[in-house]
This record gives C-alpha cells, structure tokens and sequence, in this order.
C-alpha cells in the first residue's frame, strides 16, 4: 500500500502535476511521513501558498518548539481556514503543555471569535477553564465547566467535564464534592475518566494516610486498566506508606483478631477466582469476600489468617517482592 501511494505521488511530480494541500496532508495524517516530506519539498511557493506549506512542515518537524515556530507563522500568512483551525487547537495543547497561559488564552478568545461552532469548541473550552485554574479564579471555572456539561452530553464529553470539575474543585479545597464526583466517575463501566478518576481517588487516600481506601482504589485501577499510566508511580507512593505503625495502633486494641494479607480487589468474580487460584501455591488459607460500596458490589482476596501482625507483614513482604505488586496487611 505504501509502495503504491508512493510511486502514485512519484508520478505526478514527474509529470510537473502539481500535488495539492489536501493530497500531503492526507499523506501526514496517514503516517506516510517519507512520501509527504518528498512531496513537499518537490513543490514551490508559486504552487501552493505559503501559509499552507509552513503548517505542513510544522506537522513533520519532530522538535516542538519549532513545530509551534512554523504554526506561528503559518498564521501570519494566508493558510487555508480548514488548517487555520487545526492550527489554532494544535497552538493550544502546546502551550497547555509548556504552560504558556498567556498565549493559551489569546489562542482561545481569537478561536471562539472566528469559529462559533468549531470543531474544537468543547476542548476550547476545557482549556478555558484550565486558565482560570492557573488564574485561580475558581468561580469562573466551575461556571465554565457547568456551561459545557449543558453544552456536551455524549458519554466522553460529560467525563471529561466531570473530571475537570474534580481537578478545580480539589484545587478549591472542596474535597467532599470532588471525590463525590470521582467515585462517581468510578463506578461507569468504561471510558476516558474512568482511570484517571480512580488514579485520583488513589493517590487523595494517599495523601490523606487512609490506607485501606489507597490500596482499595490502586487494586481496582489495575485491574480494570493495567496499562494505565502512572501505575508505578502509585506503587512507589503506597511503598511511602507506614503500614506497620497504623495496624500496629489497631491491633493494641484488638482482641481475638487475626491478619490476613489482602492481594486484590476485583469488580468482576472471575478475576477474584483467578487470582486465588494463583496464591494458593503457598499453602495458606486462600478467601474471596464480598464488599459492596456504592450499591457495587467487589470481590476481595485474602491470604492466610495469621496470630500476630508481624507474621502477616513478613509474609505480606515476601509477597510483594515476588510478584512486583503492592499488598496490605488487614484486621480480621
């Protein structure tokens, strides 16, 4: 397929055919970067406009300050409205990135002015409402993020919103209202938030020393998503965490209790078995409790049922450097 749309473009430079705007663009938006980066290079400014060849480079310079350097001046010249646009969301998300919020905002108001019912309206907006976070303009925000969850109401759109809204209200320190929303957000099936609103759960239960609640959410995070970004970032945060001394304090004041070492938490019974069956090899006791929270129903596995908290935490360790995962000693 590739040889073909090569030696097609091949022909038509040879043949002094002028290759059009669309006909690159469709190259780079495939992933025929060699053909469009030949293409490109074989056409002058009297075939195409400036403007236009300027956002083409733009789109196969690998460095991206001078990717947005080329877009910049694309801008400045005539470029086709259709890659105007285009230019206008790619600006956005760089300086997003680099956290030029200045340039961000001039981005925003000069695209809402041109393009009313853009393409990009809705992340347009979201990028609004990250300026005033930055801005810590928090009421303006929260006004914005309200005013798209009216405006878009596909299943995507509303997690988006919804996860922007507990990122400004964590940041407003309304803690209760975020984490309401992201265990809501928790709780769906799937799509884009779904993680994210989990890794969040995880690491304010983190932040906040709550133990069970950090492990619970982790365990849920991998796996329903075990290729989640930052997964190992929260396993050398739980590491932080001083399992010992907050069970040792409960159990001085426990009587009768044993400890078992809780190895997984799992929306689905399938997954529970599976992962029973994978410690039973070590000849403890292996046990599958359910756990409902929010009217959902989970299935926790447990390992041995130890006398003292230290045994279970050697084991627990023991667990942990075998398997590479991050386990909790619990109360029983």
């Amino acid at each position: 397929m590739i040889v073909r749309l090569f030696l097609s473009v091949a022909s038509l430079l040879v043949c002094s055919i002028t290759v059009s705007a669309d006909d690159i663009y469709s190259l780079i938006s495939r992933g025929h970067l060699k053909e469009a980066t030949e293409a490109l290079s074989a056409v002058s400014t009297a075939m195409m406009r400036d403007g236009n060849t300027l956002f083409f480079q733009s789109l196969l310079e690998t460095d991206a300050a001078k990717s947005a350097d080329l877009m910049e001046a694309a801008l400045r010249t005539s470029v086709d409205i259709k890659y105007r646009e285009e230019i206008y969301i790619k600006l956005a998300q760089y300086c997003f990135v680099v956290g030029d919020y200045h340039r961000l905002q001039q981005l925003i108001t000069n695209y809402t002015v041109t393009w009313e019912q853009g393409r990009f309206g809705n992340q347009m907006l979201r990028f609004s409402v990250a300026v005033d976070q930055e801005k810590k303009e928090y009421k303006s925000a929260l006004r914005q993020i309200d005013r798209y969850l009216l405006r878009y109401t596909n299943r995507d759109q509303q997690q988006w919103g919804k996860i922007d809204k507990s990122r400004v209200m964590l940041a407003h320190d309304k803690r209760i209202g975020a984490n309401k929303l992201l265990k809501e957000l928790s709780r769906q099936r799937s799509g884009p938030c779904v993680p994210q609103a989990l890794y969040q759960l995880t690491i304010d239960a983190i932040d906040r020393e709550r133990v069970d609640d950090a492990v619970f959410y982790y365990n849920l995070l991998r796996e329903g998503f075990p290729s989640s970004v930052g997964l190992d970032a929260l396993v050398n945060r739980l590491a932080g965490l001083s399992f010992e001394d907050i069970h040792n304090n409960e159990a001085d004041k426990l009587t009768g209790t044993y400890y078992s070492v809780q190895v997984g938490v799992f929306s689905e019974r399938s997954n529970a078995k599976r992962q029973a069956d994978l410690f039973k090899q070590y000849g403890y006791k292996v046990e599958i409790k359910s756990r409902t929270i929010s009217d959902v129903k989970y299935r926790v596995v447990y390992v041995g049922r130890f006398g003292s908290f230290n045994e279970a935490a050697n084991f627990k360790k023991r667990l942990e450097a075998e398997h590479h995962e991050v386990f909790q000693v619990v109360a029983r």
